[in-house]
């Protein structure tokens, strides 16, 4: 399938006045859907100049350009802002997924938030995952997406092609595998492949 590239952008990005043009000429030279960027704004963007920075996604959004809250809960976001921004995606700080399978407080917020962006039709990435346990239980909350080093760790941007092909034949390798015949048991159901993030340096 498609990859998105997600893109970290800053308050300052965010107040350029020509910023939306350079982000649509920078898709149309290299010829890339808008719809594979994914632009990810933290939290505390959203306090340096408010409306400015509203306009700035409203225009985004209209481009066909998604937009992502990132770190979630380690500023001070307001929940108003959940509904009343052009978001596609939340991603919930690593601060409350790193230690959630031994802090039951930290699993509650990440269990409330997922359901949270359902409901407000928005997809869901868990921010440092870090070990399998903590990823069975984002599986179980229903969380769309994990990003952490336990998928990956940041790569250069040469070695990113390989890597999404070879998690690319994982899946196909899992799902061609077939359940043993049994005559008395349903086969079981097969799992969605698991999206999955990396980072790329340099």
């Amino acid at each position: 399938g498609d990859i998105t590239m997600s893109v970290n952008v800053s308050a300052r990005n965010l107040t350029e006045p020509s910023f939306v043009q350079r982000v649509g000429s920078a898709l149309r030279r290299y010829r890339v859907p808008a719809s594979r960027l994914m632009l990810e704004v933290t939290e505390t963007a959203m306090f340096v100049d408010p409306q400015h920075v509203r306009s700035t996604l409203a225009d985004l959004d209209h481009a066909g350009i998604r937009i992502s809250l990132d770190d979630f809960g380690q500023g001070q976001t307001s929940l108003r802002f959940l509904s009343g921004l052009p978001l596609s995606e939340v991603k919930i700080d690593r601060e409350f997924v790193c230690d959630m399978v031994t802090l039951p407080s930290h699993a509650a917020i990440v269990r409330s938030v997922v359901d949270l962006a359902h409901r407000l039709d928005l997809t869901v990435v868990a921010e440092g995952v870090e070990d399998a346990a903590a990823l069975t239980a984002l599986e179980a909350m229903g969380c769309d997406s994990a990003q952490g080093f336990l998928l990956a760790y940041p790569m250069p941007p040469d070695q990113v092609r390989e890597w999404a092909a070879a998690q690319v034949a994982n899946v196909t390798s899992h799902s061609l595998r077939k359940p043993a015949p049994s005559s008395s048991r349903k086969p079981p159901k097969p799992r969605k492949p698991r999206p999955m993030r990396t980072e790329t340096v340099g």
